[in-house]
């Protein structure tokens, strides 16, 4: 089999698979309001770092998970980010903590966005998300996708 005849096949898998996107639900406190986000998965050092950054757009519907092993006190900057962001982060039983709007950063010093407690997830999404999708105290994450989606450590 030559390359050329295996190429198309192979183009035509990495479309079908969504390049690593995955399907993330968050749920209200009583389960009666869903939203589903397909995000692209942030667990490594590496992936953390380069986040969003150099991005021209972000598509409705569209983040990206950061995962981090342990809670912490975490914070994020907009360094070489192009476009405004929201960040929602979840502590480590995936419910959500605080959120923050996010502005592009294209030169030292960026602000820095602090979650307003112990957090082991973040995830960033377009402007208003939140407020659009009505998420606030008691949503959670569905940790049972996050595990499946993360890799393990």
């Amino acid at each position: 089999m030559s390359l050329r005849s295996v190429l198309p096949l192979f183009l035509c898998l990495v479309t079908l698979t969504g390049c690593g996107s995955k399907e993330l639900t968050l749920s209200s406190f009583d389960g009666l309001k869903k939203v589903t986000v397909t995000v692209e998965v942030a667990d490594t050092p590496k992936e953390r770092d380069l986040g969003l950054m150099n991005r021209t757009k972000l598509e409705a519907g569209k983040g990206m998970l950061f995962v981090f092993k342990e809670p912490a006190m975490l914070s994020f900057w907009m360094k070489n980010t192009l476009i405004p962001l929201e960040i929602l982060y979840f502590d480590a039983s995936g419910e959500f903590v605080s959120t923050a709007e996010m502005t592009p950063c294209t030169a030292d010093p960026c602000a820095q966005y602090k979650t307003q407690a112990m957090s082991q997830y973040a995830l960033e999404v377009n402007p208003d998300f939140r407020k659009a999708n009505e998420i606030g105290v008691g949503w959670k994450l569905d940790l049972n996708q996050v595990r499946k989606m993360a890799r393990p450590k």
